[in-house]
């Protein structure tokens, strides 16, 4: 019997904890989630913007693909910190702490980091929509305080079960155990 079995569906294996924890370092401390969200955001306010009509669509996208590509390059130049910082403490690091190959790295560890600030977001646009009934204006989304101190900072444990859950669902595609 194999050790993931143990663990029903509803809660992540103790390899996806882990691998979410390891995951907050460059998110968190690296700051990742502050593009990662923004990412979010202005994707969120150009959608807005064409259901109900306005102009902006182009800008908004286009600021969102650059928050995007901002959160990739500082997440590689913090990966590629920690890969010199493991070389230069150990000449052979432990397995459990070296890095996976780039390709995993951009494509599962990255989108799940990315993936992650999505509930946090729908909590904001929960929180604009509905609590603040529509009297928002675009200054006051602009404001640091808003979003991160309240939203990411206060947040944190639902980006850490989301990517706990979201690297749960990346271990189950890859050994198989997805079809049950």
């Amino acid at each position: 019997m194999s050790k993931i079995s143990w663990f029903s569906a509803w809660l992540p294996y103790p390899q996806s904890w882990m691998m979410a924890v390891r995951l907050a370092i460059p998110a968190y401390l690296g700051a990742n989630v502050i593009f990662a969200f923004e990412f979010w955001r202005y994707s969120l306010v150009g959608v807005l913007l064409t259901v109900t009509g306005n102009n902006g669509l182009i800008l908004f996208l286009a600021i969102s693909a650059i928050a995007l590509l901002l959160a990739l390059i500082w997440f590689l130049i913090l990966t590629r910190v920690y890969a010199l910082l493991l070389k230069l403490l150990w000449s052979n690091p432990p397995q459990w702490l070296s890095l996976p190959k780039l390709r995993l790295l951009i494509v599962r560890d990255f989108g799940i980091l990315t993936l992650s600030v999505l509930p946090i977001v729908a909590i904001f646009a929960i929180y604009i929509l509905l609590f603040t009934s529509f009297k928002q204006t675009f200054a006051d989304l602009k404001t640091p305080k808003l979003t991160y101190n309240i939203f990411l900072l206060r947040f944190w444990w639902i980006w850490l079960i989301s990517a706990a859950y979201l690297y749960q669902f990346s271990i189950r595609k890859i050994t198989g155990h997805g079809k049950d």
